[in-house]
């Protein structure tokens, strides 16, 4: 787990995180989000052990990091957007020397390595200087020289930032097999990376904490509507107008007797159960054919962008 309670940290006197508090569940994926100088940064530095908080507490893995720094950091795993490495190291003596680094006991290093090789998908580049990597290699290798020493808590700092769309993916389903077995803190500005691979959020400005929770917590905080898309026969369209929380229908013919509408919403906790029902409701009373009902929630983007007000 992660905890943060109170964090204010100041440069030069100005504040760049103020009073933050959020917490992250043992064992999920959580994403961390905010725009620029939000205090992303600094919050991740604190959190790896590299900068003391000047007010509040930080604990990772039910650590106190100031506390007990030592055990803090050997419970830390760190990946920046772009690891340092030793370009002249081979990737198994880059990993051997990791495991040294962290302590790894002799008599363990080999099956560690072997795991982490496994896990990374790097058998392949295990000879081949790191030099001569791909990006998206490189940041396998770097996730792998983290692995080595199993941290119950691994922080993630724009991890895939360059990556093709075809590595990019790749290192997002390596990032999602993290969870059960540590717990992920995972910055990016790329929200839809955030939202295929995160099942927490927690969304800062300022320095301050907006929003932390699952995607639909951020949604039903954030949105200003969400959608119910409708392809039917027929459709009483002043019987949904007359549902509470519509705000609007807008109906579209398609081809054959089939309309499609759509019907604009405001979000709330019974918004994906009892609305889409009382609609079904009605279709059925009017005898429509309905071939396709969908909920369509705000996206993460319209969340965010609503959140911190634009910035």
């Amino acid at each position: 787990m992660i905890s943060v309670e109170g964090f204010t940290k100041r440069f030069h006197g100005v504040a760049a995180v103020s009073g933050l508090t959020f917490e992250v569940p043992a064992g999920c994926v959580a994403g961390f989000l905010g725009p620029n100088g939000a205090g992303k940064s600094t919050t991740i530095r604190a959190l790896a052990g590299a900068i003391l908080p000047d007010e509040g507490r930080l604990q990772v893995a039910g650590i106190d990091v100031v506390a007990a720094p030592t055990r803090a950091r050997a419970a830390v795993g760190y990946l920046p957007d772009n690891a340092p490495m030793p370009g002249e190291l081979r990737v198994g003596e880059y990993l051997r020397f990791r495991c040294a680094l962290w302590g790894v006991p002799a008599d363990r290093r080999p099956a560690a390595i072997g795991e982490a090789v496994e896990r990374c998908d790097i058998a392949s580049v295990n000879r081949q200087l790191i030099s001569t990597l791909s990006r998206g290699m490189r940041q396998r290798v770097g996730l792998a020289g983290v692995l080595v020493a199993a941290p119950r808590v691994i922080i993630l700092d724009e991890p895939a930032t360059g990556l093709d769309p075809t590595t990019a993916i790749a290192f997002r389903t390596l990032v999602r097999g993290l969870r059960g077995s540590h717990t992920v803190l995972f910055s990016s500005h790329n929200l839809a990376e955030v939202e295929a691979t995160c099942d927490h959020l927690v969304l800062i400005d300022r320095g301050r904490l907006v929003a932390a929770g699952s995607a639909d917590t951020l949604a039903r905080a954030g949105a200003s509507a969400a959608r119910v898309e409708i392809e039917s026969t027929r459709i009483d369209l002043d019987a949904i107008r007359a549902l509470p929380a519509v705000r609007s229908v807008r109906c579209t013919s398609l081809e054959g007797a089939w309309t499609r509408t759509e019907v604009e919403v405001q979000p709330s906790d019974s918004f994906h159960t009892q609305l889409p029902e009382a609609i079904g409701a009605l279709l059925a009373e009017s005898g429509a054919v309905v071939r396709r009902l969908e909920v369509r929630a705000p996206s993460l983007e319209e969340v965010f962008t609503r959140l911190v007000g634009g910035r």
